[in-house]
């Protein structure tokens, strides 16, 4: 029995014991601390908001052949994945309905969609900005 309480209360040896000397701080050594923990921080929020970035920013490519398949994209979109969505296998009914579609879920979650190609769209959430824009011939830039 003595063994079982010497174990589980076992008291602590004076060479575990550690006293803390005190630590004299001038303004230098404080200065320089406070500055390299300044540019530590920044770093690590520069670091942070890359790998934010780089985990966010996904692209996905869709080739719907129905309407049905818009709630796919959505779904990505709303995830905040970037959407390419290429029409070409759409009739032109179906092609306006699905823009139509994509630009509420667009307005939804304050996005951007742009036309690429004939029939052919970038869709992005919030989170992903597009620099530069394609110009398109007025004949191709119609859903057909």
């Amino acid at each position: 029995m003595d063994k079982v309480k010497k174990w589980f209360f076992e008291e602590e040896d004076e060479d575990d014991v550690f006293e803390e000397e005190p630590v004299v701080e001038t303004q230098e050594t404080s200065a320089a601390q406070k500055a390299s923990l300044f540019e530590k921080a920044k770093s690590n929020r520069a670091s942070e908001a890359i790998s934010n970035l780089n985990a966010n920013s996904n692209l996905v490519l869709f080739e719907p052949r129905s309407y049905s398949e818009t709630q796919d994209i959505a779904s990505y979109l709303k995830n905040k994945k970037a959407a390419v969505v290429n029409l070409h296998r759409l009739q032109k009914e179906q092609s306006k309905r699905v823009i139509d579609f994509l630009s509420g879920v667009i307005y939804a979650i304050e996005g951007d969609i742009q036309q690429i190609g004939p029939k052919i769209f970038l869709c992005t959430p919030k989170n992903i900005s597009v620099a530069g824009s394609i110009n398109l011939d007025d004949d191709e830039s119609e859903v057909e």
